[in-house]
Parts: C-alpha cells; sequence; structure tokens
C-alpha cells in the first residue's frame, strides 16, 4: 500500500465515439432469444463504438480540451502528458508525444504512454501523482481504448462487450490531499486475455492491431478470488469499513461479475454506480467514464476506485472526489 501526499484529482471528463450500438441487433445472427440471454448475462444493452476514422487518442483530445478550458488551466503550466492506452495511434512515436503537440502544451512537457488496459486507470492515477507529489504541479492523465477495433465477428465473447471510450484527468499539486493506493499483478495468467493474431487493416491512423481472446471462465474465476481479496484487505489497512465507502466505481468487466464482486465486499446498490448497461465494457477508460456517467452523485468523500484484468493486474485507489470537477460524458458529433 502507498499513499502519495499533496495531490488533488480536481477534474475528469470522458468522451464516446458518436456511433451507438444496440446488441439486440444481433439477434438477427443469433436468434433473439440467444441473443437476449447474453445481454442479460453481460448487462450490456448499448455501446459506442469508433469509425475507422477515430482514435483512442481523438477521444481523449476531446476530453482534454474539455477539462483544460472548464478548469481554466493555463496550458503552460501542463508539466506531465500521460497516455494510457492498448490501442495507440501507432506503434511508435508515444501517441503522448502527438497529443502534446495537438493540444498546443510547452516542449517542457513530459509525455509517455503506458500500455495497460482494465486496470491501467490505477496504474496511470498513481504514477501521474507521484509526478504531482514530486515537483510537477499539473499532470494530465489521459485514459483510453477503441477496443472495438479488435473484435473478430463471431466472437460471442467479446462482440457483445466492448465500448470505446476517451478520458481526461486533471491532476495538481494540493497540500493536505492525498490518495492510496493497492497495486498487483500476476504474468501467469497472461493469456487469458491476449491479442496476437494479426487484423490486416489499410488505416494509416492505426497501430497494426491483433485480435482480441479471452477466456471467460479463466478471467472470471481470477476476478472473484483475487478482487474481494484486494478491496477487503485494502479497506483493512486504512482502517475503513465498507459501510463508509461514499462511492465505489469498479472496472465495468460485466454486470454479473460486478454484482458479485459488490456482494463479496458488502458494497450496497447505493454505494455503488455501473455505467456498462449504456456503454459496455470500455477497457482502461470505464472507471473514469462511470465517474462522470456519476457526476449527479452528493457524496464523494471516501471515493473507492477498482481495475482488475489483462496482465493479469489489478489495482485499488481511495481518494476524496467531493469537490472534483466531473463532466458529464460526452458524445463525439461527428469523425474528425
Amino acid at each position: 500500500m502507498l499513499t502519495i501526499n499533496n495531490v488533488k484529482i480536481k477534474g475528469i471528463s470522458a468522451t464516446v465515439p458518436h456511433k451507438e450500438v444496440n446488441n439486440i441487433d444481433f439477434a438477427q445472427y443469433y436468434g433473439e432469444k440467444e441473443t437476449l440471454k447474453l445481454i442479460d448475462s453481460i448487462g450490456v444493452k448499448h455501446r459506442y463504438i469508433s469509425t475507422d476514422n477515430i482514435t483512442s487518442s481523438d477521444l481523449c483530445l476531446e476530453s482534454a480540451n474539455r477539462i483544460i478550458n472548464s478548469l481554466s488551466w493555463e496550458r503552460n503550466d501542463i508539466g506531465a502528458i500521460i497516455f494510457v492506452s492498448q490501442t495507440p495511434d501507432y506503434q511508435l512515436p508515444a501517441t503522448a508525444c502527438i497529443l502534446q503537440s495537438k493540444l498546443n502544451l510547452p516542449d517542457t512537457t513530459l509525455a509517455f504512454d503506458i500500455n495497460m488496459g482494465c486496470s491501467g486507470y490505477i496504474y496511470g492515477l498513481q504514477i501521474a501523482s507521484s509526478l504531482v507529489s514530486n515537483g510537477i504541479k499539473k499532470v494530465l492523465l489521459l485514459v483510453g481504448d477503441t477496443i472495438s477495433k479488435l473484435i473478430k465477428t463471431g466472437d460471442r465473447s467479446t462482440e457483445f462487450l466492448f465500448g470505446d471510450a476517451g478520458s481526461a484527468t486533471a491532476l495538481e499539486y494540493e497540500e493536505g490531499s492525498n490518495i492510496t493506493f493497492e497495486l498487483g499483478s500476476d504474468g501467469a495468467g497472461w493469456e487469458n486475455i491476449v491479442a496476437r493474431q494479426p487484423i490486416p487493416s489499410t488505416n494509416s491512423r492505426a497501430a497494426h492491431y491483433s485480435y482480441l481472446e479471452m477466456n471467460g471462465a479463466e478471467v472470471f474465476s481470477f476476478t472473484l478470488t483475487r478482487v474481494p481479496k484486494l478491496v477487503n484487505n485494502f479497506l483493512n489497512n486504512l482502517s475503513l469499513k465498507a459501510e463508509e465507502i461514499d462511492l465505489a466505481i469498479y472496472h465495468q468487466a460485466n454486470l454479473f461479475m460486478l454484482k458479485h464482486l459488490f456482494k463479496k465486499s458488502k458494497l450496497s446498490e447505493e454505494q455503488t454506480v455501473t455505467s456498462i448497461n449504456h456503454y459496455g465494457n470500455t477497457s482502461c477508460a470505464s472507471i473514469p467514464l462511470t465517474l462522470c456517467y456519476s457526476s449527479k452523485r452528493e457524496k464523494y468523500n471516501n471515493t473507492l476506485l477498482v481495475g482488475f484484468g489483462v496482465g493479469l493486474s489489478w489495482g485499488a485507489a481511495i481518494c476524496d472526489l467531493s469537490d472534483t470537477l466531473l463532466l458529464p460524458v460526452e458524445v463525439m458529433n461527428n469523425d474528425n
């Protein structure tokens, strides 16, 4: 467990592409009965997916401009930009460098990418917080994925589940404010969520992606074994009881799984928010997206954030978001 002092999350924004998908439309391929069964199990009715012209960085760019303008941040004051994604624009250079230019940030800005998925927001948040605590006064954390581009047609374990989104989190130095983290990984399970079969592509604005493969049974077993232990030990080490959590936001893996996880950690419906019904599993962007979706909630003092999945990896954070600006989720108007 690690507590990082003097860092505050000032604001969060999230953006989804404009193309909306209704999962009931799969009934023409799988039949209505089978389709409704899958929708009910994973809890995804609607998703937003990217067209060929939209990349993860486009979604994050929209979010970044919104939060910078809403907070009235001076762009010259931003000392670092971190881009967390498994679907970068190119194999190289780092997408963060491209975003630094598009956002008109100064050439003194530190810029780098992190290749992480389901727990990527927690990992990125810890690294960004460390930079703030150690002297970089303002940091922009951009987290987003377009996982829908990795889905193979006919793969029922993935094609009902994933949506696309990009987010921006603004962190700033603030004395007396802190965030506590717990992170971990078990690479022995790496093959349970993997992309290794190349996808033929002629899109010059995308890295050479591969099809996503997921062993649902193994991922489910890992999650139910690891995540409740993570959360319960984390809260115990913080001397917090489950009922003292004001809001718990978990990675939106699937609804059936989330209900089991909440129950195992004794978190009530009033303490939790899910967005998977409207946006699907948006990979590393699911936590900030769900925070923005929850923007009408009143209590955020003890906010618990939990990520888990690809790697296999996991992470939890506890923070005070009571005066954090949470912008409503925005739908991009059209392709860039």
